[in-house]
């Protein structure tokens, strides 16, 4: 029996306003594609941050489904005049993205990578503090 599916988005606004960034958590599958979707045109088209990260940190597990959900969000970014990255893909989940592609056009740069704040240019997202605490969608499938 597998077990239950568990994953957050977290949005968070950094920088004055000036980058929105969704923290992605867990597996993030077939379940979770359409949160997904919804909380990237949310970071697209409710504010006017130019830039949109998606920090996947703290993701376990990115599979077709989510990674054609993240693509799809990543284009309507840059077609909206933002600038859309993603940052710290680790293991298999930085694997599937760079096999597929999807790294080497929104992937973090050591150049973009430093101005995010990282040092030494690695490819590294400071953790944001939100006043409010950032919005959560979160959601546990049995």
């Amino acid at each position: 029996m597998r077990p239950p599916v568990h994953f957050e988005i977290a949005r968070v606004m950094i920088d004055g306003g000036r980058e929105v960034c969704l923290r992605l958590f867990g597996e993030i599958d077939a379940e979770a594609r359409y949160e997904l979707r919804r909380e990237l045109y949310d970071a697209v088209h409710d504010n006017g941050a130019p830039r949109v990260v998606v920090d996947l940190h703290g993701t376990v597990l990115l599979d077709s489904e989510a990674i054609g959900a993240l693509l799809d969000g990543l284009l309507r970014a840059q077609e909206a005049g933002k600038s859309p990255q993603i940052v710290n893909a680790r293991g298999v989940v930085r694997t599937v993205l760079r096999v597929t592609g999807v790294l080497d056009l929104f992937g973090a740069t050591a150049e973009s990578s430093v101005a995010l704040g990282a040092p030494g240019g690695a490819a590294v997202l400071p953790l944001p503090h939100s006043p409010g605490g950032p919005r959560t969608a979160r959601r546990e499938a049995t």
